[in-house]
């Protein structure tokens, strides 16, 4: 570890420098406070663009204003069959326009319906109808923002006969007809191979790296035969070992590691940041 890229900091584990960060999380505010050199942080859109003031607000822009950050949002809702919802593109704009973000990104999935929430991400049939849909909405969105808008590739647990894409190289499409990014969840990529029994090197060797500008990594759950995108565990060596290849086809790309766990520890969290940059 080189020293002079450790920020010393009231914990047991030094933070070296590097393209690794974390999602900020309301039970670490205090942590980073006290960090001089803070590493990238993704704020998640949906936590913080409604509010008009108030304790969450301060301590993300306090934070926000010490680091490059990444935004990040889970209400877009992009492969919806009725109307996109441009209240929320233009509340984002506003919010993106206080951080001056170097990523803004939701999901490549659809979560509700006019009348139904899902609280889910839910997957599309990678179809030219869908293509046309999602290419459609994706204009929408970054006419409003003004800005290049990412989309995230999702854990999957069922598929659609009709596809006639893989999510990769539907993504790819997308990103060809207009001009937006990919942020590439490594963990979701290994999820979905196990679940689906395909090849997760294969999956990302089909990235065209000239569109990725973020990655994800995190931690999931096993339940019988199935992986889930939990959140909620260390990341595990071969989603380590799949980082390591990505970031040796695609490259070097602001990488967030994701821990929703409110009580997780942050020295594990650190720990992942460094194991990171250390790739």
């Amino acid at each position: 570890m080189d020293s002079s890229k450790v920020t010393t900091i009231n914990s047991p584990l030094p933070l070296k420098s590097g393209i690794f960060g974390a999602g900020l999380r309301a039970a670490h505010y205090s942590f980073w406070h006290k960090i001089p050199d803070l590493p990238y942080l993704e704020i998640m859109a949906d936590n913080y663009m409604f509010l008009k003031g108030g304790p969450a607000l301060y301590h993300m822009h306090s934070l926000a204003e010490r680091t490059q950050v990444v935004i990040h949002g889970v209400g877009l809702n992009i492969a919806t069959a009725y109307s996109l919802n441009e209240e929320y593109c233009y509340a984002l704009r506003e919010f993106c326009n206080t951080l001056n973000p170097l990523v803004i990104s939701d999901h490549l999935c659809f979560t509700a319906s006019p009348t139904h929430n899902s609280f889910d991400l839910l997957p599309i049939p990678y179809t030219k109808e869908t293509m046309s849909l999602i290419c459609d909405h994706v204009n929408i969105v970054q006419d409003i923002l003004k800005r290049q808008f990412s989309l995230e590739n999702i854990s999957s647990y069922v598929s659609y006969k009709e596809s006639t894409y893989s999510e990769i190289e539907f993504l790819n499409e997308v990103c060809q007809k207009t001009g937006c990014g990919v942020l590439l969840d490594v963990n979701n990529i290994y999820v979905s191979a196990k679940n689906h029994s395909y090849d997760p090197y294969a999956e990302i060797k089909k990235v065209n790296p000239i569109y990725v500008n973020q990655y994800h990594i995190a931690g999931h759950s096993v339940l019988n035969d199935h992986l889930f995108d939990t959140h909620d565990h260390l990341i595990c060596q071969e989603v380590w070992n799949l980082m390591k290849w990505a970031l040796k086809h695609i490259g070097k790309r602001p990488a967030i590691i994701e821990r929703d766990d409110d009580s997780a520890p942050i020295d594990e969290i650190i720990n992942e940041i460094n194991m990171g940059n250390n790739l």
